[in-house]
């Protein structure tokens, strides 16, 4: 990735002033909240990602936990790296014994897609590890947290996953369900799996789709399927995401319409 470098030297600088200019962009600025600490260029910089992470953290988890999660013991260090481009941002865990034992984050981009985009996205990685209290599948890690993304970021990912459909590039469920690795195809992986997430959320609430991943791992897939969505396997769940995608890619208000006529073909 290239970096730039921009220097204004309109007049010659003694030593000791060349010091002072210079020292507060090699040592950066950090910020602390309750459950952050924030490095980054520059105090603004730095209070504004702990501030909208504090926020993320508390708004997201009542979305998909119905509660806040209580501060954590020792607070996430975020990295922040300012650069043009658009925003991108990795999250690494550690468990042991069924919870999270350490956590760091890493974002970079522009300040306002940090903000809009790769934060809550990172954000919601951490409320998703508190949950499972280890790794997440994939696709639902990865497909979920795309949902706290901004509307430009899913308006990107909806066009991805209608390429991925148009050329069939997709991985039948009980393939997808099952990965542990990524494939070298990684914005289709995601496109799907961001796709098959809003589905389920769209059928059933966020609180349901977590508990159906979390059976999905614990009993299998087919009868989580069952379970929490009413349909016989994850080829009979495959077929019914298909016909959403279809109907939502060329009108996207009927997507609810569907979803309502397959829970009731599913019925007895």
């Amino acid at each position: 990735m290239d970096a730039r470098s921009v220097r204004s030297t309109p007049r010659p600088l003694t030593h000791a002033r060349l010091i002072l200019v210079l020292l507060p962009g090699l040592l950066g600025a950090s910020y602390r909240t309750t459950n952050f600490t924030v490095e980054a260029r520059t105090p603004e910089a730095a209070r504004a990602v702990a501030e909208r992470a504090e926020h993320c953290r508390k708004t997201i988890a009542i979305q998909w936990l119905g509660r806040e999660l209580p501060a954590w013991s020792t607070p996430c260090p975020i990295r922040v790296k300012l650069t043009p481009g658009e925003a991108g941002g990795v999250t690494s865990f550690g468990f042991s014994k069924g919870r999270v034992t350490d956590q760091e984050m890493m974002v970079e981009g522009r300040l306002d897609r940090i903000l809009a985009s790769s934060l809550p996205h990172e954000v919601t990685h951490t409320i998703f590890a508190a949950y499972f209290g280890g790794p997440m599948p994939r696709w639902a890690d990865e497909g979920a947290s795309l949902l706290s993304e901004d509307q430009r970021e899913l308006s990107r990912h909806d066009q991805i996953v209608n390429d991925l459909v148009s050329r069939r590039g997709y991985f039948p469920l009980s393939r997808l369900f099952r990965m542990e690795e990524y494939p070298s195809d990684l914005m289709g992986f995601y496109g799907q799996g961001y796709s098959i997430s809003r589905f389920l959320v769209e059928m059933g609430g966020r609180p349901r789709f977590l508990a159906f991943v979390k059976d999905g791992l614990n009993s299998g897939w087919d009868r989580a399927t069952r379970s929490h969505y009413g349909l016989t396997d994850v080829r009979e769940l495959d077929r019914a995401w298909h016909s959403w995608h279809k109907v939502v890619a060329s009108n996207p208000a009927r997507g609810d319409t569907l979803i309502v006529r397959a829970q009731s073909a599913s019925e007895p």
